[in-house]
């Protein structure tokens, strides 16, 4: 199994919108959530030229990654409750022993803040995150690397992510995918998923298999 985290296992979106907004602030400009969702799950420089072009910043794009920092480890380390459903659903796992992977576009050391914050830590067999990857989410590389590490074939691995990239991503990569729409950042109902699941609490376990 291969979770997305941002809007899957936790809603840190808020706090990713939150502080591009605190960098475009500064610059007199705003993205409401409905533009901002079109940049959910891209890799971060790719996310912020566009924002850049989009909002024409007067700024470099390493100007702007060096500031974005600051304000989003502030409030990636700010307590957040797990999404409902998602301890239950490691857990279950855990007691089937499912191999579990986590398969982000953020850093690691983003990961690192987000995890401890709602009490994820320590659950996963193994971790794909944009800096172990060339190419991000939509690239099928990410699903790739989780599945490799995971020691399964991506057609193995059942995925469950909520934005339009990552669903792009975990697709193209072959894996068996489920569409959670758990936050209202979520992605429309797309094309090629398996499933689509309001909360993690209805996904179906019968759909599990131990591992050979």
């Amino acid at each position: 199994m291969i979770f997305d985290m941002d809007g899957v296992l936790t809603d840190s979106e808020p706090a990713f919108h939150a502080a591009v907004n605190d960098i475009l602030a500064r610059y007199g400009k705003h993205t409401p959530v409905e533009e901002y969702q079109h940049f959910i799950g891209m890799a971060t420089p790719a996310m912020w030229a566009k924002m850049i072009a989009l909002k024409l910043l007067p700024a470099t794009l390493e100007e702007i990654l060096v500031a974005y920092e600051t304000p989003l480890m502030a409030r990636l380390r700010e307590p957040r409750p797990p999404l409902p459903g998602a301890r239950e659903l490691i857990d279950a796992l855990r007691s089937r022993s499912v191999p579990i992977a986590l398969c982000t576009a953020s850093y690691s050391r983003w990961v690192d803040a987000i995890l401890p914050s709602a009490g994820l830590e320590g659950l996963f067999d193994a971790l794909s995150t944009a800096d172990m990857v060339d190419a991000t989410k939509p690239d099928p590389a990410p699903y790739r690397l989780a599945a490799e590490k995971l020691g399964y074939r991506p057609e193995r691995c059942i995925a469950i992510e909520d934005s339009r990239n990552g669903l792009t991503s975990a697709l193209r990569a072959g894996c068996c995918v489920v569409q959670l729409r758990a936050t209202a950042t979520a992605a429309p109902p797309m094309d090629g998923v398996a499933l689509v699941i309001e909360s993690l609490h209805d996904f179906p376990l019968d759909w599990l298999a131990a591992p050979d």
